[in-house]
């Protein structure tokens, strides 16, 4: 048998980016901004990432 592989691979058809440290961080915090263009944008942001719900509410486990 196989050992499995400790390296993560992307998805078919995805590439993946090695970026420095510095790199990243410039990264994030283009993406900070970006998310914080508008409402909009952060609610849309926020409810992928589960935090709100499809109604813009706090998701369940947030909620207090």
């Amino acid at each position: 048998m196989n050992k499995p592989s400790k390296v993560a691979t992307p998805p078919r058809g995805k590439s993946v980016v090695v970026m420095t440290p510095d790199e990243r961080i410039a990264d994030m915090q283009a993406f900070g901004r970006e998310i914080r263009e508008s409402k909009k944008t952060a609610q849309a942001f926020l409810m992928r990432a589960g935090i709100l719900d499809k109604k813009g509410e706090l998701a369940k486990p947030y909620r207090g």
